[in-house]
């Protein structure tokens, strides 16, 4: 278990400004694409907390220094998870809270949206879970994560008493919609970012979400030259995985991998989407399995290409099986958007 010195609840130190390693809270972690990129940017994770076992073991295998824990956040009252953060980190002082509650129940691809959607009660919750950290730890920022269509008017209600909770625990709230592709990532994913700065501790901070500054690369320069993956069975040997442990793809059963029905780029249908070499891909969220196409057409992606069209580092691995995998690469944020947010932050806060 990880352990941190205790610290009086009263804003960053200079030393700790200087030490770059401002410690963070992080909810709804998943398999800890945000995490990773603010990591690099110089904040530390000490705490991550998501319902899934799966997120969870990945988490902890490529984040060894931080504590774990499996809750539902949606079942636990906020008190609770301060107790667990002193508990875990000896009191340690915290800078931010980061996360990306659960986004299916807002998401435009989601034909079965419902108001009763238990996925919406996690935002309010994670409302509460800010405020109470406002107001006993002095939180200096939050980060929360979502799909746009969080934006659109049937959700912006639910989104605007998210926005009000926060203000009315002393922040200025910040909200855009950023293109992952803009920074470095080979794919077009537009994600809703909402960035909370206390106005108490920096009434004169004013923060300007980044828009980056690149266009997608291309799949090419992410995935091309790779071996061919092995293929998805019971019992296979970690020796016969080439190049990474997640670089294993579905069996190619359908006859359009060999009927030279499927071309690059071929995006009809949502079961048979056919990437291209020179483009960027589609937005890497795959629903019932339903993996993009390789470009040779031969075969879907396996997960490392996925994981590598996302950003993520090779030194990065998802465990779990292999649909559970499927879903933690498509729910990940892309760790280079995500250090460009903790950038903004870092400069806005006057982190050194």
């Amino acid at each position: 278990m990880h352990k941190a010195e205790a610290k009086a609840p009263e804003g960053i130190s200079s030393s700790l400004k200087c030490a770059g390693q401002w410690p963070v809270l992080s909810l709804f972690s998943g398999s800890g694409g945000l995490d990773c990129g603010f990591e690099s940017a110089g904040f530390n994770p000490l705490l991550a907390i998501d319902i899934n076992p799966a997120a969870i073991a990945t988490y902890g295998r490529n984040h060894p220094d931080a504590t774990t824990a499996t809750l539902d956040l949606g079942k636990v009252a906020p008190e609770a998870i301060l107790d667990l953060w002193d508990n875990t980190t000896g009191g340690a002082q915290l800078a931010g809270i980061i996360g990306g509650p659960p986004c299916q129940g807002f998401s435009s691809s989601n034909v079965h949206q419902s108001d009763s959607d238990p996925r919406r009660k996690l935002l309010r919750n994670y409302a509460s879970i800010i405020k109470i950290f406002a107001d006993r730890r002095g939180l200096e920022f939050f980060v929360l994560e979502n799909v746009p269509g969080l934006n659109h008017s049937k959700h912006k209600p639910l989104l605007a008493e998210v926005a009000k909770t926060a203000a009315a625990a002393g922040f200025n709230v910040y909200d855009g919609v950023l293109d992952a592709g803009k920074f470095g990532v080979p794919q077009h994913r537009k994600r809703l970012i909402m960035v909370g700065i206390n106005a108490k501790r920096y009434p004169a901070a004013r923060l300007t979400l980044p828009e980056g500054h690149s266009t997608p690369p291309s799949v090419e320069s992410a995935i091309a030259g790779l071996p061919e993956p092995v293929y998805c069975a019971q019992g296979l040997e970690p020796d016969v995985i080439p190049c990474h442990p997640n670089h294993i793809a579905m069996v190619p059963r359908s006859p359009k991998f060999t009927n030279g029905s499927l071309s690059p780029g071929n995006s009809g249908g949502l079961s048979f989407k056919v990437l291209a070499w020179d483009a960027p891909s589609y937005t890497v969220a795959y629903g019932h399995n339903e993996v993009h196409i390789h470009p040779g057409c031969h075969r879907r992606l396996s997960i490392y290409e996925a994981m590598l069209l996302q950003g993520f580092p090779h030194s990065y691995q998802l465990l779990g099986t292999f649909t559970e995998q499927v879903r933690l690469v498509s729910d990940a944020v892309p760790p280079s958007m995500a250090k460009g947010i903790a950038k903004s932050i870092i400069q806005t806060l006057g982190y050194g």
